[in-house]
């Protein structure tokens, strides 16, 4: 557990700042629009936010396992609300496989880039539904996801945590 000692201040940084936005009077589907509209960081997150939307839509389209193995990175890890962290993109497929037949969804709320620009992390709300249409919702939360740019210019998500509500 040592290995995990890093994503404790990171975990609190993140939550903290989901309530310092709704304290600044944070506005649902934005991105971090602070600074000139032109600014190569405003640019970038509004492109994190896309992807971040692409991925959610890729996980209704294929199933979240798909949609899982292909954004993230392969030294990914999840902090899931109960249980230790899983370790590695194909673990953290496996396991959605292995929670039974559910559809998750979510909703990207927000998105931000770090200087340089190869870092950045959205939040937003997640449901898990039975399967099936008018599935019964199971679950639901918010969820932490932090990216990180690759050479090529694509995104994949670093770490992957959930809360549930």
């Amino acid at each position: 557990m040592r290995q995990f000692r890093w994503c404790l201040p990171l975990l609190v940084a993140g939550l903290s700042g989901c309530g310092l936005m709704a304290w600044m009077g944070y506005e649902p589907g934005k991105t971090s629009d602070n600074a000139a509209p032109n600014d190569p960081l405003i640019l970038e997150a509004r492109r994190l936010h896309d992807v971040d939307r692409a991925f959610a839509a890729r996980a209704l389209e294929a199933g979240a396992p798909t949609a899982f193995r292909e954004y993230l990175d392969d030294r990914s890890v999840q902090l899931p609300s109960q249980g230790a962290p899983v370790i590695g993109g194909n673990a953290i497929a496996t396991r959605l496989v292995d929670g039974g037949p559910l559809v998750l969804s979510w909703e990207s709320l927000y998105a931000e880039v770090f200087a340089p620009g190869d870092w950045g992390w959205t939040w937003g709300e997640w449901q898990a539904h039975e399967h099936g249409a008018g599935g019964r919702r199971i679950q639901a939360g918010k969820y932490v996801n932090i990216w990180k740019k690759q050479p090529d210019g694509s995104w994949k998500i670093r770490m992957d945590m959930g809360l549930e509500k």
